[in-house]
């Protein structure tokens, strides 16, 4: 028999789902829980339930509102947190603290040491690791902890910069990149450990080899040091990254069709970061000013059309949503 009270319970607390949802899952959502109580043998709600159904609900009202649906949310923070973790590692060992080469302050006698580093990056590429390292172990907490570490670490490293006109940086490409890649590993939960782990390797591998290669120079694998201007201008060209924007848009063209929406969605966003490294060394390292344009306004556009396409793909209802 039907408890009217334990129904009215869960009734008004589906009340703070939206309005659309409670009509497509309202009734279906009614219906389990009080199979579930019944089961149980229970006449009132478990402890907590209510309170988890209202904070459901909440986030239901926040995706309405919000252009990026929580599913692409979770798998776009889960890849860019692997992206930044495999930026910061590269820079840290190739740029920041290069421990294969002489020790910091010999061999650019003019060049401002930051204690055993060459720059101030490992003020925002420790806290980005240990953040990958928190979320592959479902520490979210202190996975958006690290973030707002590596925020901080930002700052200080850009009044570090201008403190000791340490000509080697970070310099403003490099630190508004790191502070977009911080940004959409936050957008939600990291939980995707293998997303999170495919975009480390990639990006980890692709960084190492195109560095080390220095393909402008001519001079593969034979220097010593790199210079924050070298990672861009020799390294992680303006080419490279156009390149890499093309295969993004082919990437995401080919999941769109293949309906693979949320994931296309995620990968639109996570490839943000580097839209914005390419607009900004397409136009001040290559002085290419209409490449500069088309990389932004390309990508925005890639990632707004993925975003309504991915909104319009109906969601499974779900209980719990991380």
């Amino acid at each position: 028999m039907t408890n009217t009270r334990l129904e009215q319970d869960y009734d008004r607390a589906l009340g703070w789902y939206p309005t659309r949802w409670r009509r497509t899952h309202g009734p279906a959502m009614l219906g389990t829980l009080l199979d579930v109580a019944d089961g149980e043998g229970r006449s009132r709600p478990a402890h907590g339930e209510l309170a988890e159904l209202r904070w459901q609900g909440v986030r239901e009202r926040v995706n309405v509102l919000v252009l990026v649906p929580g599913d692409v949310r979770v798998l776009a923070a889960s890849i860019g947190t692997g992206a930044a973790a495999g930026f910061a590692l590269v820079y840290l060992l190739a740029v920041s603290w290069v421990p294969w080469g002489p020790p910091a302050g010999t061999a650019w006698p003019d060049l401002p040491a930051f204690g055993p580093f060459r720059n101030p990056g490992v003020l925002f590429a420790v806290p980005i690791l240990l953040g990958a390292l928190a979320a592959l172990g479902r520490q979210r907490m202190l996975a958006h902890l690290a973030g707002v570490l590596a925020v901080l670490g930002i700052v200080v490293a850009r009044i570090t910069v201008q403190a000791t006109e340490n000509w080697n940086g970070p310099g403003t490409t490099t630190l508004v990149t790191v502070a977009a890649l911080v940004v959409v590993a936050n957008t939600g939960a990291p939980r995707d450990r293998r997303a999170l782990g495919s975009a480390f390797g990639v990006v980890t591998a692709g960084l190492a080899l195109f560095v080390g290669l220095q393909l402008p120079t001519g001079h593969p694998f034979e220097a010593t040091l790199l210079t924050d201007g070298s990672w861009w201008g020799a390294g992680v060209t303006p080419a490279l990254l156009g390149v890499v924007g093309v295969l993004v848009l082919v990437a995401v063209g080919g999941l769109v069709r293949g309906r693979h929406t949320v994931l296309a969605a995620a990968l639109a966003v996570a490839w943000m970061p580097w839209a914005v490294a390419g607009t900004i060394t397409l136009r001040y390292f290559a002085a290419e000013d209409g490449a500069s344009v088309l990389m932004a306004v390309g990508s925005t556009l890639m990632a707004l059309t993925a975003l309504v396409i991915a909104r319009r793909v109906p969601q499974r209802p779900r209980r719990e949503r991380a």
